[in-house]
C-alpha cells in the first residue's frame, strides 16, 4: 500500500504543475505568487494524505487525497471552460461572417486560438492564460472590423442601388422615344391633324402645330403636305408647348391635356 501512495505522489505533483497557473481572464491582479500558493495549497493536500497514510490513518489519508484531485480538478475544469468560451466566440466570428468582412484579423484569431488549444493540452497553463488573455484581444479586434466593414459594404450597396435606379429610370425615358417615333413618313391621305391623333405620335390632333413648326423648313402651308416627306416629330417638348400647341389648333380646354395623349416623363 505504501507504493501506491507513493505512486499517486507524482500523479498529483502533474495535476499540480499543469495548474499552478490558471487564472481570471483579463484580471492584472491575478499574479504568479497567487498562482503558486494554488499550487501549494494542492501539495499541502497531497503531503496531509501522504502523511496520514503513515500514520494508518487510511480515512484521513483518503479524504486529504480526495480534496488534493478535487483541488487540481477544479483548476482544470476553470481552463476547460475558457476553451469553451473561446470555441464558442470563434463560432459567432464565423455566423457574423468575419472571415469575409475581416478575413486578416479572422485568420489571425484562428491562429492565436489553435495556439490556445495547444498550451491547454500540453499542460502549459502559463502560456494558456497569455495566449487567452490575446486571443481576446483579436477577438475584439475582429468584432470591430467586421462591423465597419459590414457598415461601409452596406453604403456602397446603397450607392449601387442610387445609381441602378438611375440607370434604369434614364433606360425608360429613353424606351419612350423608342415606342414613341421621333420620324414619320407621310403616307396617302395623312394631315397633320391626323399625323398628331395617331398612337405612336401624340394620340391627341389637337397637338398637330408641334409637328408644323417642327417642319417649316418643309412645310410651307399646314393644310398641305406630301406623301414621302419625313416629318420630325418632336419629343423634348414641354406642358407649356403643348399647351400652347392645342391652343392654337382650337382645342376647346387647351390645359386638359387627354389622360391617354403624349406627354413626356420628364416634364410630369
Amino acid at each position: 500500500m505504501k507504493k501506491i501512495c507513493l505512486c499517486i505522489l507524482p500523479i498529483f505533483l502533474f495535476l499540480g504543475c499543469a495548474s499552478n497557473t490558471a487564472s481570471i481572464p483579463g484580471d492584472a491582479a491575478m499574479d504568479r505568487g497567487v498562482q503558486e500558493d494554488s499550487f501549494e495549497k494542492g501539495l499541502q493536500y497531497v503531503k496531509q494524505g501522504l502523511d496520514a497514510r503513515q500514520d494508518g490513518d487510511t480515512e484521513a489519508a483518503r479524504q486529504a487525497f480526495i480534496k488534493a484531485f478535487r483541488h487540481f480538478d477544479e483548476e482544470d475544469t476553470f481552463s476547460r471552460s475558457l476553451m469553451y468560451a473561446a470555441t464558442a466566440k470563434l463560432k459567432k466570428i464565423i455566423t457574423m461572417s468575419g472571415f469575409e468582412y475581416a478575413p486578416k484579423k479572422s485568420f489571425e484569431l484562428l491562429v492565436v486560438y489553435l495556439e490556445m488549444q495547444n498550451a491547454y493540452i500540453d499542460r502549459d497553463m502559463k502560456s494558456f492564460k497569455d495566449i487567452e488573455i490575446l486571443f481576446n484581444s483579436v477577438y475584439q479586434e475582429v468584432q470591430q472590423t467586421t462591423v465597419t466593414e459590414k457598415q461601409k459594404r452596406l453604403e456602397e450597396l446603397g450607392q449601387e442601388v442610387t445609381l441602378k435606379s438611375d440607370e434604369i429610370q434614364k433606360q425608360a425615358q429613353e424606351d419612350i422615344f423608342e415606342v414613341y417615333s421621333t420620324i414619320y413618313v407621310v403616307k396617302k391621305g395623312d394631315t397633320l391633324p391626323g399625323i398628331a391623333a395617331r398612337h405612336e405620335i401624340y394620340n391627341d390632333s389637337f397637338m398637330w402645330p408641334l409637328v408644323y413648326k417642327a417642319n417649316r423648313d418643309q412645310i410651307k402651308d399646314p393644310k398641305i403636305i406630301y406623301v414621302g416627306q419625313d416629318l420630325k416629330i418632336p419629343r423634348e417638348i414641354t406642358m407649356e408647348e403643348i399647351i400652347e400647341a392645342r391652343r392654337e389648333a382650337g382645342a376647346p380646354e387647351p390645359e386638359k391635356i387627354p389622360k391617354e395623349a403624349f406627354i413626356p416623363r420628364r416634364n410630369k
